[in-house]
C-alpha cells in the first residue's frame, strides 16, 4: 500500500518541491547551533540568537528562518527508527557525528565521582560508531558481504583498503558513488577529530549552562561554520566541482550514509535483480516471529515483497509524508495510472487513507480509481406544497433553492437528520447519545448509514446509501418528532415546520439518487393530495350551495356521486392531517412531538383510528358540532378499512406526509369557523 502511495507523493513533490522538509515537524526541545571553529566561551554571548525551543505549538513567526534552519537539518539527521540507532547505548538519537540528540535527563546527568559526565561516555561511544569502518561494514551487510576481514582497518586507510569490492564495484555506478568518497575524505575524518576535542573541551560547561535553561523532551546539538539556511531539496545539497565540502553537503551526505544501510528491514532478504539491489521494506512491513504467517514458504525467497533501493527511499520519504497529514481523520490523495503513455491521458485516482494519531498508525485505505472531484446538482422541491409568508403576510409556496456543491449537500442532511454529527470527516466517529437532542436510536442509525453517506459526499458513489437512504432517513424523522425537542421553535404551539422541511429534503434527494424528477412516493405524495384537497372542495361547494338553498335544507338528488376515500394513501395522509389538527387542540403550556406519540405506537389500522376517535374525544369540547370538513374526515376514516398495516414502511411515510403538511383544518372557510383558536399548518396563525 506504501509503494502505492509514493504515486500521490511525487505529485504532491512536484506541486511543492520542498515538502519532504515542509512537512517535518521536529519534536519538542531544546535546539542549539553551534560553530565548531569556536570554543564554547567564543560562541557564548551569541547564544540566544542560535538557539530555539520548539513545542508543540506553532513556532514564532520572528524566529521563522532559524526554525527553518533547525526543520530541514533535523530531517536529515533523524533515525528512522530507535531499533536502527547509531550509538548501541541507544541514549543517543542522531545519525552522524555532526549532531547530538538526548533526552533532556540523560544530557544533564549529574556529574560522577570521578569527573567525567555520563554524556561524556555517550559521545565517545556514538562517535565511534560514526568512523568510516564502522559505516563501511553496514554498507556491505546491505549487499550481502557480511564477514569482514580480522584486521583492524586503520582510520586512514583509503577508499581502496576499506570497501570491499563488492560494494566498491556495485555503488560504483549508482549516484551514492559520490556519498561513499565523501565517506573516506580528509575533511570528514577531520570534523570528526575536531568534534571529539570540541566535546572533551567544552562539553561539560555547554552542560552547566542548558540546566538553567527550562525545555521538554530533546537537547539537540548541530554544529556547523556556515549560519546559512540549507538548500530547498536533497537534488541541491551536493556539489561535486568542490575539492570541499560544504556543511549543506556533509549533512546530505551523512542522510545518505546512514539511510541507505538501514533503508530495508532486514538485510537477510536483499538480492540482486537484473542488477539492482531489492530488499524487504523496513515500513509498515516485518518478518518476526511475531508474524510467521508473512513468510512465503514455497517460494525460493521468503519476503512477501521487495522493493528496489531506489522504491525503499520512496517509500521513506512518502511514509514520513502521509505521517505529517491531519491525524483522526481519512485524507485524500490523488494519483495517476501507469497505463498511459502522456501524464494528460493518464486516468486519475485517489486513496483514501486514515491515519490514527496516538501511533501514527494506517487503520482505513482504500483505492478508488477515478476522478476525486465529487459533482453535485440538485433542486430542492417543495413536493408537500408547504407554505410560508413573507414580511408583508403575504403567503407563497416555499423554494429550497438548490444544492450546488458536496459541501452544501453535506451540511444540509447533516442538519435535516442528524442534528449538525455529520459534519467533517465523519467516517470514525461515533456520536454519543444525549437525551432529547440526539436519542441512542439515532447513534444506530448513524452508524449504520455512515459508510453510505462518507461514500457519497467524498467519492460521489451512491451504490451504498442508495439502498438504506429512504428506510434511515424516515426513521430518524419518527426519532427526532417524537424524543427530540428542536430548539427554537415556539412551544406553545405543535410546530413541525422544521421536520416539514426535512421531509421535502429527503423526497428531493431521494428523486436524485434514483435519476428522476420525483420519487415514487413523491408522486404518490402530490397525487393523494391533490385528490383529497379537490373532495374537501367539493364539500365546501356544497355547504356553500346549501346555505344558499335554505338554511341547509336541500335536495339530495342534486348530488348523486358521495365522496369517499378510496385508496389506502388517502387514508394514511388523512389521519396525519387528522392527528395533527386534534392533538394541536391540547391546552398543554409546551406542546412538542411526544403528544403524537399514541400514535406510532399503533401497528394496526384499527388501533389508529382508536387513537384518532380517542384524541377527538379528548379535545371535541374546543371543535365545533357542525365542522363539515371534519366530520367527513373522521367518518371516512372510521368507515375504510386498509389492505397495508400501520406499520408497513408506506404506511407511516404516508402519515407523517399527513402530519407535515400545511394542515387544511385550521383553515376556515368563507361560512364556518373550526375552533376559537386561529392555527394554521404548523403553527402559523391564519
Amino acid at each position: 500500500m506504501l509503494k502505492d502511495l509514493t504515486n500521490s507523493y511525487l505529485l504532491a513533490k512536484k506541486e511543492f518541491p520542498n515538502i519532504t522538509f515542509d512537512r517535518h515537524r521536529p519534536k519538542e526541545g531544546l535546539y542549539i547551533r553551534l560553530r565548531l571553529d569556536q570554543s564554547w566561551n567564543e560562541q557564548v554571548s551569541q547564544f540566544d540568537s542560535e538557539h530555539m525551543i520548539i513545542t508543540k505549538e506553532e513556532p514564532d513567526l520572528a524566529h521563522n528562518k532559524l526554525f527553518e534552519w533547525f526543520q530541514q537539518k533535523d530531517y536529515v539527521s533523524s533515525l528512522i527508527t530507535m531499533n536502527k540507532a547509531v550509538d548501541p547505548g541507544k541514549q543517543l538519537h542522531s545519525n552522524n557525528p555532526y549532531t547530538l540528540y538526548a533526552k533532556r535527563d540523560v544530557f544533564l546527568a549529574e556529574t560522577q565521582t570521578d569527573g567525567t559526565t555520563a554524556m561524556q561516555a555517550h559521545v565517545a561511544r556514538f562517535l565511534d560508531k560514526t568512523q568510516a569502518a564502522e559505516v563501511q561494514k553496514k554498507w556491505d551487510e546491505l549487499i550481502g558481504t557480511k564477514k569482514t576481514s580480522s584486521k583492524k582497518v586503520s582510520k586512514e586507510s583509503s577508499t581502496e583498503t576499506i570497501f570491499t569490492s563488492s560494494t566498491q564495484q556495485f555503488f560504483s555506478q549508482t549516484d551514492y558513488a559520490p556519498a561513499l568518497k565523501y565517506l573516506v575524505s580528509e575533511q570528514r575524518q577531520t570534523s570528526i577529530a575536531q568534534i571529539e576535542q570540541w566535546y572533551a573541551t567544552n562539553l561539560s560547561a555547554l552542560i552547566e549552562h542548558i540546566r538553567t535553561i527550562p525545555f521538554k523532551n530533546y537537547v539537540k546539538i548541530f554544529f556547523t561554520s556556515e549560519f546559512t539556511p540549507l538548500n530547498s531539496s536533497n537534488s541541491n545539497l551536493f556539489n561535486e566541482s568542490s575539492s570541499l565540502y560544504s556543511w549543506d553537503e556533509m549533512y546530505g551526505y551523512e542522510y545518505l550514509l546512514y539511510t541507505i544501510p538501514k533503508i530495508f528491514n532486514s538485510n537477510d532478504y536483499n538480492q540482486m535483480v537484473d542488477g539492482s539491489l531489492t530488499g524487504l521494506p523496513g515500513f509498515n512491513m516485518s518478518m518476526n516471529s511475531k508474524k510467521p504467517y508473512l513468510e512465503h514458504k514455497t517460494m525460493r525467497v521468503g519476503a512477501p515483497v521487495r522493493l528496489s533501493l531506489e522504491e525503499a527511499l520512496r517509500v521513506k520519504e512518502a511514509t514520513e509524508w502521509l505521517i505529517s497529514q491531519p491525524k483522526f481523520r481519512m485524507n485524500k490523495f490523488s494519483y495517476y495510472t501507469d497505463f498511459s503513455k502522456s501524464i494528460s491521458d493518464a486516468a486519475e485516482g485517489y486513496f483514501f487513507v486514515y491515519v490514527e494519531g496516538k501511533d501514527n498508525e494506517i487503520q482505513d485505505y482504500e483505492n478508488v480509481p477515478f476522478s476525486k472531484q465529487v459533482y453535485v446538482n440538485i433542486r430542492l422541491k417543495n413536493a408537500l406544497g408547504l407554505m410560508t409568508k413573507n414580511n408583508d403576510g403575504e403567503a407563497f409556496v416555499k423554494d429550497y433553492g438548490y444544492l450546488e456543491n458536496v459541501e452544501q449537500l453535506q451540511k444540509e442532511i447533516s442538519r435535516r437528520f442528524f442534528r449538525g454529527r455529520m459534519n467533517g470527516d465523519f467516517l470514525q466517529d461515533e456520536p454519543k447519545a444525549r437525551e432529547k437532542d440526539f436519542t441512542s436510536g439515532m447513534v444506530a442509525l448513524f452508524m449504520q448509514s455512515k459508510k453510505g453517506f462518507h461514500d457519497w459526499f467524498f467519492k460521489g458513489t451512491t451504490a451504498a446509501i442508495r439502498s438504506q437512504f429512504a428506510r434511515v432517513t424516515l426513521r430518524l424523522l419518527e426519532e427526532q418528532l417524537l424524543r427530540v425537542e428542536p430548539a427554537g421553535q415556539e412551544k406553545s404551539k405543535l410546530d413541525l415546520s422544521g421536520l416539514a422541511d426535512a421531509m421535502n429534503v429527503r423526497l428531493s434527494l431521494m428523486a436524485h439518487l434514483e435519476g428522476e424528477e420525483y420519487t415514487a412516493m413523491g408522486n404518490r405524495l402530490i397525487e393523494v393530495s391533490n385528490k383529497l384537497k379537490e373532495k374537501l372542495d367539493t364539500l365546501d361547494k356544497r355547504k356553500q350551495k346549501e346555505n344558499a338553498d335554505g338554511a341547509g335544507q336541500t335536495d339530495q338528488t342534486a348530488y348523486p356521486e358521495p365522496i369517499y376515500v378510496v385508496t389506502d394513501d388517502e387514508f394514511y395522509y388523512l389521519a396525519g392531517q387528522l392527528a395533527f389538527y386534534l392533538k394541536s387542540q391540547s391546552e398543554a403550556q409546551q406542546k412538542k412531538g411526544d403528544l403524537l406519540g399514541p400514535f406510532f405506537m399503533a401497528k394496526r389500522s384499527g388501533q389508529l383510528k382508536r387513537r384518532i376517535e380517542e384524541a377527538y374525544h379528548l379535545h371535541r369540547h374546543k371543535i365545533l358540532l357542525k365542522y363539515t370538513k371534519l366530520n367527513w374526515a373522521l367518518g371516512q376514516i372510521y368507515g375504510y378499512q386498509p389492505d397495508k398495516e400501520f406499520q408497513h414502511e408506506d404506511a407511516r411515510e404516508m402519515f407523517l406526509a399527513g402530519l407535515f403538511s400545511d394542515n387544511w383544518f385550521w383553515k376556515k372557510g368563507e361560512n364556518e369557523k373550526p375552533s376559537s383558536e386561529g392555527e394554521n399548518g404548523h403553527g402559523e396563525e391564519n
